[in-house]
């Protein structure tokens, strides 16, 4: 049996770098790295955010102390900025922001109260329409 120990000249499935391809890499990988722009649209939409939720009295909606109040979209994610065109938005505190973001329970509190408030003042339908889902707990 013949040991085979000089693999030098044997196939190699993964290319030796070359200064191409490390060049390649790096003006890839610093493309990704970037964070995308906001388009005109978006940030006008989100410096014109109203609320129907709550007045804009200086109060967190949930805790109700006067501090520095951030908005808050009532449904996220793909519905974020449907949220901004309806009005759903909340004024909460740092603190009662990062919970709101954090804890299922009170997002799911802040979910249902929106819902409750837009088919109030327009319909289940609408809501269904724009929202394509209803937002109950499970």
């Amino acid at each position: 049996m013949k040991v085979v120990t000089d693999l030098s000249n044997s196939f190699n499935p993964v290319p030796k770098n070359t200064q191409k391809t490390t060049q390649k890499c790096t003006e890839k990988d610093s493309k990704s790295g970037q964070i995308k722009q906001k388009s005109n649209k978006l940030a006008k939409l989100e410096k014109d955010r109203f609320s129907i939720l709550q007045k804009n009295d200086k109060k967190c909606f949930l805790c109700k102390r006067q501090l520095k109040l951030d908005k808050h979209e009532a449904l996220g994610g793909s519905n974020r900025q449907k949220s901004m065109q309806w009005g759903l938005v909340y004024y909460l505190c740092r603190e009662c922001h990062s919970k709101a973001d954090l804890d299922k329970n009170t997002k799911q509190y802040l979910h249902d109260f929106a819902r409750e408030l837009f088919i109030k003042n327009y319909s289940e339908e609408l809501f269904l329409k724009e929202f394509k889902k209803m937002y109950r707990r499970k």
